[in-house]
């Protein structure tokens, strides 16, 4: 035995075998083959029952989800916003045609065309981490976005918003969601997550001679010289002041307001009238431009097609020195050039967006400072059918709201109809303190024909419904700001409309409701005017059994880059950190 325990010590000094390696050595990496193994099988569990990552490739689902996209700088205004280069459209035989003329762009918030970005990188679309177990306990509720098989490819994933749930009718009228007869309406977070840019007053064009303001104040010629400075708001920058704190009498002075235009540069399908008495001799036809001008002498009317362009409207103006008719062609130039929100996406291709849809469920969202004063300050929006007045009453410490019918031929009143011992507030909610010191965010919603007010992402006046009369024209002033006795400092500004859903080339609940059976949901793409969804499939429903789960984050989005070495540039995809968000 002795002899045995004497070889066995031999060999464990000499030897290079196992027995020499260290156990701590050993242990480690032990622990670390184990680490790999266990974490390998976690994200294989993981992935396969708890959740999995899918990446989008088509724009269905833009602004809000992006497919292949280019990440495009104005060189106008310098948003960037993102230019989609796959849509669902491109699952017909010319797709490769239709991909390889989209070089050129709009810009949504400043409208310049023609922005070239055949040179711009192409960005992969967002990738979403989808919660699997999401709808295993609970029904997915409306507005859900979720992801799901397709029926016919089941190796295909889609995602969409859900919009009809089972045994439910749907139908899409006047680009809303009637469920059973009713509009479907979002509540302010479900707002918050399908709202669509329109304009942000802080990325506007600087030395642009074709751009005008979209946010202007009301020139109030009426007034005295020594009260114009305390009745009149001052832009600096971004931002719009009043001072009006000294002010004796608030409740006797006219409200000063900053209106919102929706102002375009060019094209348009709109029609502009404005009076004109006679039509100078010296104008003759081989003047007048082609331009869609038109002179009824019988109505009195001076009429426009579109925006009147520039060139146009100076040839008029050097044929003739008639003061009446050159008047007439500067009013009909300014107010041309004025439309309707419409639902135009920056994402999609103007040459592929067919003929837009004016959009009155519009959000103002800005940002307000009370500084001192004993007046008011007021929020004014109007559908086009009635006007609705958000007033922020400093002595009282009320914020109060207001709804009346909108006059026949007005935009927006002239001044405040809650003022009136005619109107009564249709609901009221305490000032914020908060407003007369650091100030907060303030957004106005009209979605779904509803009201509400929200003050820093809380609702503040609960939504109001209200019905909108058959023929009411959607307005081309939505919305406007004003005060009167109180410093105020306005900035912040931007204007959201809501999804306008369409029915051009749709087949199902368009023309009359579609019924959902039991476990079938109906599906619609946010970019709706190039989305394949329930509404153009040839089986329209999806199948209980087909959802995927719920995606909750977009994580890992990237963007091209590239790295030098030497004389050869590697074209790597990095990090795109700010598209990494949770969904609502």
């Amino acid at each position: 035995m002795s002899e045995l325990l004497q070889s066995l010590s031999k060999n464990e000094k000499k030897g290079p075998g196992i027995s020499e390696i260290d156990p701590d050595k050993r242990g480690t990496i032990r622990a670390l083959v184990e680490a790999f193994v266990s974490l390998f099988i976690a994200v294989l569990l993981f992935r396969t029952f708890a959740a999995e990552g899918y990446m989008i490739s088509t724009g269905s689902m833009a602004p809000c989800l992006l497919g292949y996209h280019k990440r495009v700088i104005c060189p106008t205004c310098g948003i960037t916003f993102p230019f989609g280069t796959a849509y669902d459209t491109d699952e017909d035989p010319d797709a490769d045609v239709r991909t390889a003329g989209r070089s050129r762009a709009v810009c949504p918030n400043c409208g310049q065309s023609g922005i070239d970005v055949s040179d711009v990188p192409r960005n992969h679309g967002d990738q979403l981490l989808v919660n699997k177990q999401a709808y295993l306990y609970q029904s997915p509720k409306r507005w859900d976005i979720i992801v799901f098989r397709n029926p016919g490819r089941p190796t295909e994933a889609y995602v969409k918003r859900l919009v009809g749930l089972p045994g439910e009718r749907i139908q899409i009228v006047g680009g809303d969601v009637v469920i059973n007869g009713q509009l479907a309406r979002k509540n302010y977070t479900e707002q918050l997550a399908t709202r669509i840019l329109v304009h942000d007053h802080d990325r506007r064009p600087a030395d642009d001679d074709t751009f005008r303001v979209h946010w202007e104040a009301v020139n109030l010629e009426s007034l005295p010289a020594d009260r114009a400075a305390s009745a009149t708001w001052t832009s600096k920058s971004s931002s719009f002041s009043l001072h009006g704190r000294d002010v004796r009498r608030p409740d006797k002075e006219p409200i000063a307001w900053v209106e919102y235009h929706h102002w375009i540069r060019s094209g348009g399908l709109h029609d502009t009238t404005v009076p004109l008495s006679h039509w100078p001799e010296e104008v003759n036809s081989t003047v007048i431009p082609t331009s869609g001008l038109r002179f009824e002498p019988k109505k009195g009317e001076f009429s426009v097609t579109g925006a009147l362009p520039a060139n146009a409207a100076r040839k008029l103006l050097d044929s003739t020195n008639d003061d009446v008719f050159r008047n007439a062609v500067l009013e009909l130039y300014e107010a041309s050039h004025i439309v309707t929100v419409s639902d135009e996406y920056g994402y999609n291709p103007s040459e592929e967006a067919g003929a837009p849809n004016a959009v009155r469920d519009l959000m103002f969202s800005l940002n307000v400072e009370m500084k001192g004063g004993a007046g008011e300050f007021i929020i004014e929006m109007t559908n086009g059918a009635m006007v609705f007045d958000i007033v922020f009453d400093v002595v009282r410490r009320e914020v109060y709201l207001y709804a009346e019918p909108l006059p026949e031929g007005m935009s927006l009143n002239s001044d405040l109809i809650g003022a009136g011992p005619h109107s009564e507030p249709v609901a009221s909610a305490p000032l914020p303190s908060k407003l007369m010191g650091k100030g907060g965010l303030i957004e106005v919603s009209l979605f779904d024909k509803q009201i509400l007010v929200a003050m820093d992402g809380k609702v503040m006046i609960a939504p109001w419904k209200f019905e909108i009369a058959p023929g009411a024209q959607a307005p081309r002033i939505p919305a406007r700001f004003g005060g009167r006795g109180l410093d105020i400092r306005v900035n912040g500004l931007k204007l959201y409309r809501d999804v306008y859903y369409t029915d051009t080339r749709s087949r199902h609940a368009v023309n009359r409701p579609f019924e959902l059976n039991a476990d079938e949901f109906f599906v619609l793409g946010d970019n709706s005017p190039v989305s394949h969804d329930s509404r153009r499939w040839d089986n329209p429903v999806v199948n209980r059994s087909h959802l995927v789960g719920k995606p909750f984050l977009v994580h890992l989005p990237s963007k091209p880059g590239n790295l030098r070495v030497g004389n050869r540039e590697l074209q790597l995809r990095l990090p795109d950190w700010e598209r990494i968000r949770f969904l609502r």
